[in-house]
């Protein structure tokens, strides 16, 4: 895979250190929200138990805890349906993956041709990724 991402221009060290990054940033971001919700929970159920009996109070919390968790957890698995969609549609329509099989063919019988073949690819690509920056239109 390193090969085929450095035959695209892909340098996989900052790729591989911006995952991380990413990855570092997004746990701690979960943690915080985690954190933040545990205080808003309990500073509704100090202003709730005011008003009502403090098992009222916590059974209330609660269930809009529960509720809101429900809702995005359903709200995760739609993003999750559709981002799955939208991969297995770019697979698809993939040229790299129709030509794949060919190239695995051509690489068996001919090694000597697999860097004329992964420059190729790459040059195939470059042009398709300039061709479609100069087609987008923005919404």
């Amino acid at each position: 895979m390193n090969g085929l991402l450095a035959a695209l221009g892909v340098e996989t060290a900052v790729l591989s250190r911006r995952v991380r990054l990413f990855a570092l940033g997004a746990l701690i971001g979960a943690v915080l929200i985690v954190l933040a919700t545990a205080f808003l929970a309990f500073a509704g159920y100090l202003a709730l138990a005011e008003f009502m009996k403090p098992w009222q109070a916590a059974l209330t919390t609660g269930a809009l805890a529960l509720f809101l968790g429900a809702i995005l957890v359903a709200g995760g698995f739609e993003a999750l349906s559709r981002a799955s969609d939208q991969v297995r549609v770019a697979v698809r329509n993939n040229t790299l993956a129709k030509a794949a099989p060919f190239a695995a063919r051509l690489a068996v019988r001919n090694p000597r041709l697999v860097a004329g073949a992964a420059a190729a690819v790459a040059a195939v690509f470059t042009l398709l990724r300039a061709l479609g920056s100069k087609t987008e239109t923005k919404t």
